[in-house]
């Protein structure tokens, strides 16, 4: 049995999970956030869990370089394969049992793309050539890596629409299926008609968020604040082209997931300012975490002296 521990919020998160179920048939996985990572592995190494796996792949996760030390020492690097294409992962270069990388050749590259090209070059299975798998693994490289609007290759961006409808189970259950089943990959009619109900939700969506914009001054930059769950990529994107001459960049509250996400399209490291606050991610586009303190915080500022907090 092999275990697939990746990031829960994204489509480069659930689609090595796809793979991983192409390739291997019947696997275990976990998905967690950016922030849940570190212990969630600790966790697993203090009980020996992962002596029961052949294989543990980790994937669009950056893992704390402390971590993968104590993986090392563990004796477990020929067990643990990492695969990472954040800025963090550079750091990983010196252990032979990370396959991370920001790019490959002259393209940037993604979480899926890391483990498919692995899986190929060690797992001799007909499936994973299919050019259905070839063209959805590299769509959802030109979604992650925002390629998709370099190139204009809408069906990327489509891709995610339908991740964020379906939800993770049922993006992984559908894709497994229809990538078994399909040589060429094409929408269906009823995902075609699915998207153009997401795509009109999604406008509205962006458009109500711009018209609640909070200016800030963050770090010195000049910022734009939204609280949203929904589309960070696509809203921090669109807020931060249409308001370049305003903002340095756009701020994204995400308290449902308990997550701040930073999006700009100027020559600020977004990963430098992420890191202030225990983040980490891309040039353009990086996330920190929002601690329970902070809601605490805004029950008790919300409520005065009326509210009691069970911690």
């Amino acid at each position: 049995m092999n275990l697939i521990i990746s990031h829960i919020a994204d489509i480069d998160g659930v689609s090595p999970v796809i793979l991983g179920k192409l390739t291997f048939g019947k696997i275990d996985y976990e998905l967690y956030d950016i922030y849940e990572v570190d212990n969630a592995i600790n966790k697993h190494l203090d009980n020996n869990d992962f002596d029961k796996y052949e294989n543990v792949f980790i994937t669009d996760l950056s893992v704390n370089y402390d971590v993968v030390k104590r993986i090392q020492k563990m004796g477990l690097g020929g067990k643990v394969k990492i695969f990472d294409h954040h800025i963090i992962s550079e750091q990983l270069a010196g252990f032979d049992f990370s396959y991370s990388a920001v790019k490959v050749g002259d393209k940037l590259t993604c979480g899926t793309a890391l483990f498919y090209q692995y899986l190929q070059a060690n797992y001799k299975v007909d499936i994973l050539n299919k050019e259905a798998v070839k063209e959805f693994v590299e769509l959802v490289r030109l979604n992650d890596t925002w390629d998709w609007q370099r190139e204009n290759k809408t069906k990327a961006r489509d891709l995610a629409g339908l991740h964020t409808l379906y939800g993770n189970e049922t993006f992984i259950d559908t894709y497994t299926k229809y990538l078994t089943d399909n040589d060429i990959f094409e929408f269906t009619d009823k995902e075609k008609f699915l998207l153009e109900i997401e795509n009109k939700r999604k406008a509205d969506y962006i458009k109500d968020k711009e018209s609640k914009i909070i200016a800030a001054t963050l770090l010195g930059h000049p910022v734009g604040i939204v609280f949203a769950e929904l589309y960070r990529s696509e809203l921090g994107n669109d807020l931060a082209t249409k308001y370049q001459d305003k903002y340095d960049f756009i701020v994204i509250m995400n308290m449902d997931r308990s997550s701040v996400s930073y999006r700009g399209i100027k020559d600020i490291n977004l990963a430098d300012i992420a890191s202030v606050f225990g983040g980490h991610g891309h040039i353009k586009a990086s996330g920190s975490p929002i601690s329970k303190e902070a809601f605490y915080k805004v029950l008790e500022d919300t409520f005065n002296d009326k509210i009691e907090i069970k911690k």
